[in-house]
Formats: C-alpha cells, sequence, structure tokens
C-alpha cells in the first residue's frame, strides 16, 4: 500500500513539476552598463527590492519557475553582476553585484523584461522592521473594501485614489431584499461598478473620471451647418442615462481625486474622454472677443495690492484660445502654474500647433464628443489601429468658432486620412473650403499629403515639390514629404532637393522640426548612393530624440546592405554591430546577417543574428541560424536550430545537414522530394544506391552502370580471344566513364 500511494503523490505531482514556466536570461555588455534581458510571459507581474547595498532580488508572481542561466556570463564579465542564482522555490532570482552599481528594470517589449545595471550610489537601505499587517497585503489585483483600490493599500502606494464613502444619515425604512439595493442597483453589480471605477481612476490618470459606461455624455447642437450629413444629425438625439444614486455616490468619491498631477499615473487599461462642458470653445468668446473682451479682462485681471484673479485668468486665457492665440494663452496659464487648467493648456498648445504631450487626450480619438476632435489635432503620430470617430471630430469641427476652423483643419483632414478616412478628410477639406479662411498653401499642402496616403504618388510629389520651392510655412514640411515620397518608392532625390533638405536640416535642428528634416536630408543622402556621408550625419546626430535615431539607423542599414558595395558594408557593420545592438529593428538586423553569411562571415553574421531586437524563436531568425551552423560546418546545431519547423526551405537545410553527417539516404529522399533531382542523385552515389541511377544519361549513371556490374569469376587458363577483346572494351569504357565523372565533378577555379 505504501508503494502505491507513493507512486500516486509522483504521478500528482509530475504534471505541475513538467508545466513549471521556463524563463530564458540573457545578457550582453553595452560600453556604460550591463544588460540581462528575460524572456518572460506577456503580463506576469515583478518587483525588485535591494536587500542589501550590492544585493538585488527580482520576484515574479507566483512561483515555480526554472531560469535557463547557463549562458549568461559567457558574453559578460563580473565587473558589474557578479553572481546570479535563483529564489527559493523558483520565486524569481538574485543578482549580486560587482561594483556599487544600480540596477534598473523596464519591460523593453511586451515579452521581454530588461535590467541595465551600471555605475552608481548603492540606494540607502531602510532599517529592517517587523512587516506590519498592511505589508502582508498581496502585491496584485482589485481591492474592494474599507480601503479599495489595485494593490496594497494608499498607505504604501500615495499614486492609488483614497476613497472616503460618503454616509449620509437616512430615514428609517423597511429592510430590502438581500439581493437588492433600494435604489434598485444589486450588491454584486454595485461592487463590479467600484472595482471598475477605481481601477480606472487609480490607473488612467483622468482629469474627470466617471462611472464605467458613463464617461461621455454627447452633447446635442442646435444649430448645425447645411453641410453636415444626415446620418451625422441622427446620433445627437442619443441623451445620457441617469445615473443612480449608488452610482452617484462612486462618482462623487472618485472625482475627489487630485487631477493637477497629470504624470502620476500608471496606465493598466481603460480610457475616458474629457467631457464635452470643458470643450465648448463656441461659448467662450463672440465677434467682438479680440477687440473688446481681451482688453476688458487683462484691465481687470489683477485687483487690489496687485492679486491675480483666477477667474479672470480663466476667462482671459479661454478668449485666447478662442481667437487662436495658443502661445498667449500659455503665456498667462504661466502665470500662476500652481493653478493650471491641463485642459486648457493642452488646448492652448494643440491651437499653436503643438502636440498634446502631457497627454490629457491621449487615446481619445474614438470619444463620442469633442474630445475626438482635440485628441485627433494634438496627436505628434497616430498609434497603430488606433480607432478614429470621424463623425463626431466633423461634429465637433462644425462647433468650432470661425478663426480656429482654419487653423485646425488641414491638419485634422491629414490625421483623418492617416487614420483611413480619406472620405471624411476630403469632405472636411470641402466644408473649410466653402467657409473661406484657410491660405492656399495650406489646402494644398494637405491634399498632397492625402493624395500620397491613397497612393497618387505623382499629383502628391509634384505639389509637394512645387510647395518646398515656395517661401513659406510650409516648405520645410514639403521637403520633407517630397524625400520621404522618393525614399518609398526607391527612386533618387534631386540635386537641388537635397541641398534643400541639407540648408533646412542645419538652419531648424534645435526646432521641432528639426529631428524629420535631419532624417529628411540622411534619406536624400542615401537615395542618392553617398552612405558614406549619410552615416557620417546619422552617427553625428546623437542629439536626436531615440525614435529618429531608430528609423534613421534601419532605413540606412536596409539601404546600404541592398545597394552598397562590399567594402562600404562591411566598414559600417562590422565594427559597429555593438552601436545598433538596440537601435535597428529586428528585420533589418536579420537582412545585414544575410548578407554577412553571403559574403562568408559566418561569425559576424551569427553576431547580427543574436541582437536582442530579433525575436529568438522567430521562424526566419532560426532558418538563418542554422544556416550560419552549416556554413560553420557544424551540421548537428544546424539541424538542432530547426526542431518544430516545418517546410521546403526546413526541409532543404536539414538534407544538408545530414548530407555533412554522412546521412546521404536521407538527404537522397529529402532532395527527391524537393525535386532537386541533381542533389539528390549526387547523394544517391554517395550512399552507394546504384538503382537509382539507372535512368539518366549522366556520368553518374555510367559510373553507377560500371559499378553493378561484375566480371567473369574466371576465364580459364586460356582466355578465348572473345574475353580478352570484351575485357579490353570494358577497360577503355571504365577510363571514360571515369574521365566524364571527375570533369563532371571538377572543382571551380577560385
Amino acid at each position: 500500500m505504501i508503494r502505491i500511494a507513493l507512486l500516486c503523490l509522483a504521478l500528482w505531482l509530475y504534471p505541475a513539476a513538467s508545466s513549471a514556466q521556463e524563463i530564458r536570461v540573457r545578457s550582453g555588455e553595452h560600453g556604460s552598463f550591463t544588460r540581462l534581458a528575460l524572456d518572460i510571459p506577456v503580463g506576469l507581474g515583478w518587483q525588485t527590492t535591494y536587500v542589501a547595498p550590492r544585493r538585488l532580488e527580482l520576484r515574479f508572481e507566483g512561483e515555480g519557475y526554472r531560469f535557463d542561466s547557463s549562458a549568461v556570463f559567457e558574453r559578460i564579465n563580473t565587473e558589474r553582476l557578479s553572481g546570479l542564482e535563483s529564489l527559493p522555490e523558483g520565486a524569481g532570482l538574485v543578482l549580486e553585484l560587482g561594483c556599487d552599481c544600480v540596477a534598473e528594470a523596464f519591460l523593453a517589449e511586451p515579452g521581454m523584461l530588461a535590467l541595465d545595471i551600471r555605475a552608481g550610489d548603492a540606494p540607502q537601505m531602510a532599517e529592517p522592521s517587523e512587516p506590519t499587517p498592511e505589508e502582508e497585503e498581496p502585491l496584485f489585483g482589485v481591492r474592494v473594501g474599507a480601503q479599495p483600490g489595485i494593490g496594497p493599500p494608499p498607505a504604501r502606494n500615495p499614486l492609488l485614489p483614497v476613497f472616503v464613502p460618503q454616509r449620509t444619515p437616512e430615514p428609517e425604512q423597511t429592510a430590502a431584499p438581500p439581493d437588492e439595493a433600494e435604489d434598485g442597483m444589486d450588491p454584486v453589480g454595485l461592487g463590479r461598478t467600484l472595482s471598475e471605477q477605481l481601477a480606472i481612476a487609480a490607473s488612467d490618470g483622468l482629469l474627470s473620471p466617471r462611472t464605467n459606461g458613463l464617461a461621455q455624455r454627447p452633447a446635442a447642437f442646435d444649430d448645425w451647418t447645411s453641410g453636415v450629413a444626415e446620418d451625422d444629425a441622427q446620433d445627437l438625439s442619443m441623451q445620457a442615462p441617469e445615473l443612480t444614486s449608488a452610482q452617484s455616490q462612486i462618482e462623487a468619491a472618485v472625482l475627489g481625486r487630485e487631477p493637477s498631477d497629470m504624470q502620476a499615473r500608471v496606465r493598466i487599461g481603460g480610457t475616458g474622454c474629457v467631457a464635452d462642458g470643458a470643450l465648448d470653445i463656441a461659448s467662450w468668446g463672440s465677434d467682438d472677443t479680440f477687440h473688446t473682451t481681451i482688453p476688458d479682462l487683462r484691465r481687470r485681471l489683477y485687483g487690489e495690492f496687485d492679486t491675480l484673479d483666477p477667474e479672470i485668468l480663466a476667462e482671459l486665457v479661454r478668449a485666447h484660445v478662442y481667437v487662436g492665440f495658443g502661445a498667449e494663452a500659455r503665456a498667462l496659464l504661466d502665470l500662476a502654474p500652481g493653478e493650471r487648467d491641463p485642459v486648457l493648456y493642452a488646448l492652448a498648445g494643440i491651437v499653436d500647433g503643438a502636440p498634446d504631450r502631457a497627454g490629457v487626450f491621449a487615446g481619445q480619438t474614438g470619444c463620442e464628443g469633442a474630445a475626438a476632435l482635440w485628441a485627433l489635432a494634438g496627436a505628434a503620430k497616430l498609434p497603430e489601429g488606433a480607432r478614429v470617430d470621424h463623425r463626431s471630430v466633423r461634429r465637433a469641427f462644425e462647433a468650432l468658432p470661425g478663426p480656429l476652423r482654419p487653423v485646425l483643419g488641414p491638419t485634422l483632414a491629414t490625421r483623418l486620412a492617416e487614420a483611413g478616412h480619406v472620405g471624411a478628410a476630403r469632405n472636411l477639406l470641402s466644408r473649410l473650403d466653402r467657409s473661406g479662411g484657410a491660405s492656399d498653401a495650406d489646402m494644398r499642402f494637405s491634399r498632397a499629403q492625402i493624395d500620397r496616403l491613397e497612393g497618387a504618388v505623382q499629383e502628391a510629389h509634384s505639389v509637394l515639390e512645387d510647395l518646398s520651392h515656395r517661401a513659406g510655412a510650409h516648405a520645410p514640411d514639403a521637403v520633407a514629404a517630397t524625400i520621404a515620397l522618393a525614399s518609398e518608392q526607391g527612386v533618387p532625390v534631386n540635386a537641388r532637393m537635397t541641398d534643400l533638405s541639407a540648408a533646412y536640416s542645419t538652419e531648424l535642428r534645435a526646432t521641432e522640426q528639426g529631428p524629420e528634416l535631419w532624417l529628411a536630408h540622411l534619406r536624400a543622402l542615401s537615395a542618392n548612393g553617398r552612405f558614406e556621408e549619410a552615416f557620417a550625419g546619422f552617427h553625428a546626430g546623437d542629439d536626436m530624440p531615440e525614435e529618429q535615431r531608430r528609423t534613421a539607423a534601419s532605413e540606412l542599414l536596409t539601404a546600404l546592405t541592398d545597394r552598397g558595395s562590399d567594402t562600404g558594408f562591411l566598414r559600417e557593420a562590422v565594427p559597429r554591430q555593438a552601436e545598433y545592438a538596440t537601435l535597428v529593428r529586428g528585420n533589418v538586423a536579420l537582412t545585414v546577417a544575410q548578407r554577412l553569411l553571403g559574403i562568408g562571415l559566418a561569425d559576424e553574421a551569427m553576431a547580427w543574428a543574436s541582437l536582442p531586437v530579433i525575436e529568438p524563436g522567430s521562424r526566419d531568425r532560426r532558418l538563418l541560424v542554422s544556416r550560419i551552423h552549416l556554413a560553420r560546418n557544424d551540421p548537428q546545431q544546424a539541424e538542432m536550430s530547426l526542431i518544430g519547423l516545418q517546410g521546403d526551405d526546413v526541409l532543404a537545410l536539414r538534407a544538408r545537414a545530414r548530407a555533412m553527417m554522412g546521412d546521404y539516404s536521407y538527404a537522397q529522399s529529402a532532395f527527391g522530394a524537393l525535386g532537386e533531382d541533381g542533389a539528390a542523385r549526387s547523394a544517391a552515389w554517395l550512399a552507394g544506391d546504384w538503382a537509382a541511377l539507372d535512368e539518366g544519361e549522366d556520368a553518374l549513371a555510367a559510373a553507377a552502370e560500371l559499378a553493378a556490374s561484375a566480371l567473369p569469376d574466371s576465364l580459364g587458363a586460356q582466355p578465348s580471344l572473345a574475353s580478352v577483346e570484351a575485357l579490353a572494351t570494358s577497360g577503355s569504357e571504365t577510363r571514360e566513364t571515369l574521365r566524364a565523372l571527375l570533369e563532371q565533378t571538377r572543382l571551380a577555379e577560385e
């Protein structure tokens, strides 16, 4: 019985042990810091803690993980990281630092946790103390109860909201049924709404958090122009649902958050929309705003003892936004930075052509209200897959005051086209054209951008080139767009455009347009084959933003790999491989590695194929690594790299590996299945399969027939003349067959 019990216990424990998640740990030296990269499951929680000045613990949510760190110290020394071991029960890792270093952990990609170790002052260690009950709370999950929130109680994390229930005395009433609240909302639904709202408030950082599902209350416009489509007007009949008393309590409590700190937030999911009431710009002024309202408000801005009146300041800022004076509005808001309204500050910047860097309207392009317009106008670049409610954008555009339409219209049209709403973009430009006010250059530039996105390359190129040669605000942008269009089409850039890009990139380097013009000039040089100048400009661009540097590195290396000479390619790719380790895209690194392998530099190709920007388990990388191992005469590793892959390309590599290992029978079958008759017959010859070589008239077939033939057992004491003649003929045929075989297998001259 004991043996049976032990066997049952082992069988019960085996699946748990075998299903443990393995986390691979990779390493690399990057000049001033050492990086560890861990391939973790997407969404896995983690935490770093200094338990000693040179000892760091990296813990993961849950336990039972296996860590593959066998190759960590093959690529790095022990100067910064002297030791690495697993925590008990597979809960994480312990890092022993070899210097007074600091370690920074962050998610480089959704499935890759990076930990950079660099020289720095060791953190101050707190005195050890007994854990309090609050410290024993779990690190993950939503808490509902006396102290609702996410993770530990607010005492340990000041970024989480403090929820103080509003308790009001109520008259005695008959007890309601236990499964139904007094206002008709069941307790389960109330708890779910509470937890969802707390999660949004704690993680989304909105100015005015609202109950989930009731965040946006579309406001109906009374007067519309004749250009508004009927399907848009139908949407105006929507009304916001009434709030129940329980939901109102939740709303009031959550709105008690401090909204002024726009940076103290951690995004977990969910977005809200800035209410239409805060964006009713049409009500902020009139035709007399510039001549009458603004001067009057300026006179009343300071009261007795030169005290700034915050209410007058807010009215004055709104008046400046109404007439399109964004820079002046921001300057006024800077008079009282402690009381600055983030929404007004963002609006002032967007009106002046600046992006919404504070993220007030981030993720709100899909809102059913005016927030969609301002989110679209304030986006420096639309995120991939962003949803845009183009109907709300057009409705909000019609409601804008006259001075703002020509300012925002061309930008909104371009953004709509980028999001795939080309018809809505052209419709908006048509409305703007009918209402007047926008300059001809603005309209032409926006239409050219839309043509470019639609694929009308020649029309877009003609307009953009014409604008680039004219004096005006759009000339630098037109130069950058023209060169980008030429780069996309793979055609050279004329000398005048190249010179213009060089002049603008130097003159406007310190402006917001500087990075884009710097990139445009590098593209022009690359398109014309001037790779040495292009890479010299790239390496001198350390002051450029990381995004532009990544784009430039990937595009320049792709062009150099495709069209550059071997000398120029090797001069850039081999000695500077470490510099590009985190700059290029993964597919570009693979392209560089493939050309290095084609030149015959297998080790250098492997270095590029091992960069952290490449997904380790991707099919393309595994195929390339197999080819590199074959070039290194390591067929075992080449075949191991192909484990689990299928396809003709995989079979061809596996056949080559087996042939190198001497398994000619497998190689013969594989090459035959692929239709490579020449390789299959060569493998059959090496395998000694003479029957497979019978068909054909080449030297291999003749040699196989010769090998399969046999001499007479005995010619006797006195061979006949016929036998001697047969032997002589056979010898002559044998010599001719061997001569043809040697000629067919002759090595090519170097």
